[in-house]
C-alpha cells in the first residue's frame, strides 16, 4: 500500500502493481509504503479521507499470470504448493483447484488453513496473500482465489477507482486527471514506459480448456460481470512463436 497526500494505491498482486506503484513513487514527493499488500481493511484511520486507487484485470488472464509468475519463481508459498501439489500438478489442475478453494471440503480446506501463518509482517517484501483466519473465510462461499482476494484486498469496493489492467495506461492518467495533478511530463511517463514485472506466457486463451474457462465464469462471476470480463480467443499474430511450459518442472 502506497500512501500520497493526494490518494492511496493499494497493490493487488498480478494485477499492474507494480507499474502503478513506479509511477507514484517517480511524481509523487509524498508517496510511502506502509505496507506491501496490505488490504483496505488495515488502513490507518488517519488516511481514510483520502481516494483509493487500485487495479483489476479479467480473471482469465489472471490466473496463466499467477501461475507463470509463480512457476518462475524460486520462492514458493504455502498457498501455491497446496493448490499445485507441491508442483506435481499442471496449470489446468492447479487453476482448478485454486478455483475450488470456496467449495472444497472442510478437511482439505483446513489442510491449507493450517499450513498458513497465523499472522504476516506487512513490511517484508515475500509473505504469504493470505493468514488463516482470512482463508478460513472462503469456507462455503462458492468464490474463486482471485474474486476472493480482490474482496479481501479492496472491500468495501464501491468508492475505489480501478484502472483495469486491459487499459491500465489510459485508465490511470485519466484517474490522476480527476483528482487534478495530471501535468505533460506525468502523462508522458505514463504512457509511454515499458511494462513491469510481467510473466512471459502468450495469450491467456491458449491454456484453457472449454471446461476450465466455463470454471473461472461460475466461481469469479461476481467479478467477471461487475467489470463486464469476457473470455477472449488469441489472434493468429499473439500467439506466434513456442508456447512456454506451464506444467510442472
Amino acid at each position: 500500500m502506497l500512501v500520497t497526500d493526494k490518494f492511496v494505491f493499494l497493490h493487488l498482486p498480478r494485477s499492474g502493481g507494480t507499474f502503478v506503484s513506479e509511477v507514484i513513487r517517480q511524481f509523487f514527493a509524498s508517496a510511502h509504503e506502509i505496507g506491501y499488500h496490505l488490504p483496505r481493511v488495515a488502513l490507518p484511520a488517519e488516511y481514510s479521507h483520502l481516494r483509493v486507487l487500485g487495479t483489476v484485470r479479467n480473471p482469465w488472464a489472471f490466473y496463466v499470470s499467477w501461475y507463470c509468475h509463480q512457476q518462475a519463481n524460486s520462492r514458493h508459498g504455502p498457498l501455491i504448493s497446496f493448490l499445485s501439489e507441491d508442483w506435481k500438478l499442471d496449470f489446468i489442475q492447479t487453476t482448478r483447484n485454486a478455483l475450488n478453494l470456496g467449495v472444497i471440503e472442510d478437511r482439505k480446506l483446513n489442510v491449507l488453513v493450517q499450513a498458513l501463518p497465523d499472522r504476516f509482517d506487512y513490511e517484508r517484501r515475500h509473505v504469504a496473500n493470505f493468514t488463516k483466519d482470512v482463508m478460513r473465510k472462503i469456507r462455503g462461499s462458492g468464490l474463486g482465489l482471485y474474486t476472493f482476494r480482490f474482496n479481501q484486498m479492496f472491500e468495501p469496493t464501491d468508492d475505489v477507482y480501478f484502472c483495469r489492467v486491459e487499459s491500465l495506461r489510459a485508465d490511470l492518467v485519466a484517474f490522476f486527471e480527476k483528482i487534478g495533478v495530471a501535468n505533460d511530463a506525468l502523462r508522458s511517463y505514463v504512457l509511454d514506459s515499458e511494462k513491469k514485472n510481467i510473466s512471459e506466457h502468450l495469450h491467456y486463451s491458449t491454456y484453457y480448456t472449454p471446461e476450465l474457462a466455463e470454471l473461472v465464469l461460475i466461481r469469479d462471476r461476481p467479478l467477471i460481470e461487475r467489470f463486464g470480463y469476457v473470455f477472449e480467443q488469441a489472434s493468429s499474430v499473439e500467439n506466434e512463436g513456442p508456447k512456454p511450459s506451464v506444467v510442472s518442472p
